[in-house]
């Protein structure tokens, strides 16, 4: 057995330690729908279910690859891998993945791959089966975390059958791509035996890493939040100096709020898009951190990489002023503390030094000082990008403002409550979407109908949640409003954008969700 410190992905007994009661009965039907398509498909029942869930961000929304803090809590929508694990039965080194998928449109598809080296498998990026990259990826990511004993052990896999099913629409901004790499993390440690020896912390920091290969500059909370995922809490999760979960449990208040997550169904794809939104956003930011860097006499090194580690960097360096000698420092050193107060204090530094105006190529060399060759390796050579201007001022200023609304989020959480406070949260909330929209400018139309719609309805605050530019939405609702907002994001959204839609495809485009517990994985067979 594995030992308590190393926490590894838990074996669940029973479908009622991963959903709530009213979820049980048909995600039961659901779990009985897949072991049945399993069997249909390879001919026995399957071993295991792997399970990861989506996650939205509460708040915290693009800090995370700057390395700040954020606030998400996973969902009950999820990842489901059914899956059954032959070992070897001669001294073949082979090992060989068989995938399905209960959706169409992601064909079937293999690969093989030496066991103790997958150097051979290649990523495949386009074409109906390239949904097998989040398997591969997770697959070479883990292999080089693996104990030599059990690369080599005698009951090593031979073959792996798996059958993918899942809940949270792809494109949707609830990290169903995490929640694909997560869960097939899960698969391969069962199959060499070797998930209780890893460690969550590790898994998930090796899952971040991975989902980077198939070329997204992801931050790392999404890959976190489908792991550590607690039910009835949101989750403070912080990057420095290292990855660090605390599960932070929501307010009670009479009547009770809860969360409603609304898809625009406009579809964000960061892969096909990345290299003129969400790529060319990070870039702008690491463009902005080597800025400062330069303008405050800091090392020109991969400890100024990014604005939270300049942050630490400049702070190694520089004292907070004294009492009385920032009244901004003061005012919120003295409510949410000295994390809080040096982030308020260099943001306000970034607003000083950082030009305004949209920047041209040769403007942003001149500020960071890497030209030519070195601007591409720097900025250009690790994600795609593309642009012809570049906005250091907008994108630095949104992170510098979210951070500070995280810890604001946690410590009015954290708080005795009081009659406002669920209004405090909203207005966080709030904004947090005005500061995407006019800074981050990751919005669209339809993101903006839904937030119009659901706060004249009740909610206390609602913003664009994930990647942007289309995907979902959350809000923040009095549970006796909830009904309220629905039918009227039902009646005033869905119905006049997309009225071919039936009440099937609209109810599942609209989520109540208290925040649900993380991965696992559960034995079909004894």
């Amino acid at each position: 057995m594995a030992s308590q410190s190393i926490d590894p992905v838990p074996m669940v007994p029973a479908l009622a330690d991963i959903y709530s009661p009213e979820r049980v009965v048909p995600e039961g039907q659901r779990w009985d729908a897949l072991t049945s398509k399993f069997g249909e498909v390879f001919g026995h029942k399957p071993g295991y279910v792997a399970r990861a869930p989506g996650r939205v961000n509460i708040i915290g929304e693009h800090i995370d690859h700057m390395g700040f803090g954020v606030l998400p809590a996973a969902l009950e929508m999820d990842i489901l891998m059914a899956f059954r694990v032959s070992a070897a039965t001669s001294s073949t080194d082979k090992l060989s993945f068989h995938l399905y998928n209960t959706t169409p449109r992601f064909e079937a598809t293999s690969f093989e791959s030496d066991v103790k080296d997958p150097t051979e498998v290649q990523l495949q990026h386009e074409g109906a089966s390239r949904w097998a990259n989040y398997f591969k990826v997770a697959f070479k990511g883990l292999h080089p975390h693996l104990p030599p004993a059990v690369l080599s052990a005698a009951s090593r896999p031979a073959r792996v059958e798996v059958l993918v099913d899942g809940t949270i629409p792809p494109e949707s901004s609830l990290s169903s791509s995490a929640a694909m790499t997560v869960c097939s993390s899960i698969v391969i440690l069962e199959a060499f035996k070797a998930r209780e020896i890893i460690s969550r912390r590790e898994m998930a920091e090796v899952a971040i890493e991975s989902e980077r290969l198939v070329g997204v500059a992801s931050g790392g909370m999404d890959q976190s939040a489908s792991i550590f995922g607690t039910p009835g809490s949101a989750l403070h999760i912080t990057f420095h100096p290292s990855l660090a979960v605390q599960a932070i449990e929501l307010p009670k208040s009479n009547p009770p709020h809860t969360f409603v997550v609304a898809n625009t169904l406009i579809v964000s794809d960061k892969k096909v898009s990345g290299p003129v939104q969400y790529n060319l956003r990070v870039g702008e930011l690491r463009m902005a951190a080597r800025a400062l860097s330069a303008a405050l006499g800091l090392p020109k090194d991969a400890s100024t990489q990014t604005l939270r580690k300049l942050l630490a960097v400049y702070f190694e360096h520089n004292a907070l002023p004294g009492q009385g000698e920032n009244k901004l420092v003061d005012e919120v050193k003295n409510k949410f503390g000295e994390e809080a107060a040096q982030i308020a204090f260099l943001g306000a530094k970034a607003d000083e030094i950082l030009p305004k105006e949209p920047l041209t190529r040769d403007q942003v060399e001149q500020l960071t000082g890497y030209a030519g060759a070195a601007f591409d390796k720097e900025f250009l050579s690790e994600f795609p990008i593309r642009a012809d201007t570049f906005k250091l001022h907008a994108r630095t200023r949104h992170v510098f403002a979210e951070s500070l609304r995280v810890l604001q989020f946690k410590a009015a959480c954290v708080a005795s409550p009081t009659a406002s406070t669920y209004e405090e949260l909203g207005k966080l909330m709030d904004q947090s979407q005005e500061s995407l929209m006019s800074d981050y400018e990751n919005g669209c139309p339809e993101i903006l109908d839904v937030v119009r719609i659901a706060r004249a309805n009740g909610s206390l605050g609602s913003r664009a949640t994930g990647a942007g530019w289309g995907g979902s939405t959350v809000h923040l609702v009095r549970q006796d409003k909830v009904n309220g907002v629905l039918s009227a994001l039902r009646e005033e959204f869905y119905a006049q954008r997309f009225p071919e839609l039936g009440t099937t495809q609209v109810n599942q485009s609209l989520l109540v969700s208290q925040p649900a517990g993380g991965a696992c994985v559960y034995a079909v067979e004894a």
